[in-house]
């Protein structure tokens, strides 16, 4: 007999919140076109929305597959490459703001879009150590 029940623990949850939040990121990034500041630095890199959206769509899938494993993998690791990507685009962004080129201060779409990121990414990284089926009581 199983040690697990066909229950949802909450890992799976997590896991179709992270994909959620990837999928938001990458939809917002897009919307944006990677644009940010004053000077309109363009930070745009195709790889940081393929990832997101993509991650989120295999995520997904592989949820319903109930493959919980490798999704709650895939939610975790697509937003943390894109986020890695992300940042080497928008080294430069950075630095006219941190050196008041950019006056301004952070735009509040690179802290929408970082924060939307960074989210789907920690949720991921919960989600990939939680339990995803709850375990049979003897």
């Amino acid at each position: 007999m199983s040690e697990t029940s066909g229950k949802k623990a909450w890992g799976v949850y997590a896991t179709v919140l992270a994909a959620i939040l990837a999928l938001a990121a990458g939809i917002f990034f897009q919307v944006i076109n990677g644009t940010f500041g004053a000077t309109h630095r363009v930070c745009y890199d195709v790889a940081v929305v393929a990832l997101l959206i993509g991650g989120a769509v295999v995520a997904a899938v592989l949820v319903a597959l109930k493959r919980y494993g490798l999704a709650s993998a895939v939610a975790c690791a697509a937003p943390g490459c894109a986020l890695l990507f992300f940042v080497h685009k928008c080294y430069w962004y950075v630095s006219d703001v941190f050196v008041a080129i950019d006056e301004k201060g952070f735009d509040p779409n690179f802290i929408t879009f970082t924060a939307l990121a960074a989210a789907a990414f920690v949720v991921g990284e919960i989600a990939l150590y939680a339990r995803k089926v709850k375990k049979v009581k003897a």
